[in-house]
């Protein structure tokens, strides 16, 4: 129970922060959507916690980036169903976007995910924005399963 408040607390702290700084870097939102594909691989299990960890990896094309790969390391709470995580965006030319994200399961073989731009590197630095993903599954719950991800929102780049 404390590690769930303590990362509803975390969250609560993060989105705070980005609406923060998102208005003192307020610029332009712009669409962003983009589709990507890969694998999320099971990496542990706290038993006493319910808790189990996963790595997520891939690729993927979206606007403002173009082609880029993906990797990501979320918790499941396996009594409620909550994720949480972070993942890293890196475009073909080495600039990387930086994600949190908070997301439920749908059905076994599919879930539901909010993401929040927290900045990066190269272009994206100071950007901030977010996107709602729907990630389909290859199959239920195993050490390794195939995904595909369709994801939609908006970004700012800051004043640049």
């Amino acid at each position: 129970m404390k590690q769930r408040l303590y990362g509803i607390k975390v969250l609560a702290t993060i989105l705070a922060m980005l609406a923060v700084s998102g208005a003192a870097n307020a610029g332009k939102l712009e669409p962003f959507k983009g589709t990507s594909r890969g694998v999320v691989t099971t990496v542990g299990f706290d038993a006493a916690n319910g808790i189990a960890y996963a790595h997520g990896s891939g690729e993927g094309e979206a606007t403002h980036l173009g082609r880029f790969t993906t990797t990501g390391d979320v918790s499941v709470d396996l009594a409620t169903g909550i994720v949480l995580g972070t993942y890293t965006l890196t475009a073909a030319n080495g600039d990387m976007l930086f994600l949190t994200m908070r997301g439920h399961g749908i059905s076994p073989v599919q879930g539901s995910g909010s993401f929040i731009i927290l900045g990066g590197t190269g272009r994206f630095q100071g950007a901030t924005g977010y996107y709602e993903s729907i990630i389909t599954f290859a199959g239920p719950m195993a050490p390794v399963v195939p995904y595909f991800d369709v994801f939609e929102g908006a970004i700012s780049f800051g004043s640049h």
